[in-house]
């Protein structure tokens, strides 16, 4: 179980499946999975060792968006178990109305941009189906979002690892530091919730 969170380990040993697995599984279904930093990681292997870059990167546009769709599908059977008194305590109507209105105003910004935020973007698409925003709209903004984090992330870590090959010999340092940027967001929301 360790393993899953030693990104060199998890590239070395299971390549591209393994990046694929990791990825679909913290689009929408597991939040305490690498997503940032193994993306950035990635992007640095290939930038040094024989990954291919254009393959790399449409695995993972293709396993961010499938698990993206997974957790889309599971916030609507979630939202069906209302009927049973359980999880009318756990989904409460009031909260469903309050996801429907966040949608409502936020939603094509939401579901792209949750892409870059740790955990808010292993819960988006969950929220998205307990909450029936359109289903063609969640996937025309899911691929956006998909295709910008698969890239852009990927290609940043390439091109560092290109410029500064010493990197290489500094990954779990890089990895800390991608997810304590990638948590900034969050932090800048609670303080402001905090504040207000």
């Amino acid at each position: 179980m360790n393993h899953l969170f030693d990104i060199t380990y998890l590239l070395t040993t299971y390549s591209y499946l393994g990046i694929f697995i990791i990825v679909f599984l913290e689009s929408g279904i597991l939040f305490a999975l690498p997503g940032d930093s193994l993306l950035f990681t990635a992007g640095l292997f290939a930038s040094v060792y024989s990954f291919n870059l254009f393959l790399l990167i449409f695995i993972i546009f293709v396993g961010t968006f499938f698990g993206g769709v997974v957790g889309y599908e599971i916030g609507v059977y979630l939202e069906k178990l209302k009927k049973y008194s359980f999880f009318r305590v756990v989904l409460k109507q009031e909260h469903i109305n309050e996801a429907h209105k966040f949608f409502d105003k936020y939603g094509k910004f939401a579901i792209v941009f949750s892409r870059f935020v740790p955990i808010v973007r292993t819960f988006t698409p969950i929220v998205a189906g307990i909450a029936r925003v359109h289903y063609k709209l969640f996937i025309k903004y899911s691929l956006i979002g998909s295709f910008f984090w698969a890239t852009t992330v990927t290609l940043l870590g390439y091109f560092l690892g290109r410029a500064f090959p010493i990197i290489k010999d500094y990954l779990w340092v890089i990895a800390i530091l991608v997810v304590l940027v990638s948590l900034i967001p969050i932090f800048i929301e609670m303080m402001r919730r905090r504040k207000s």
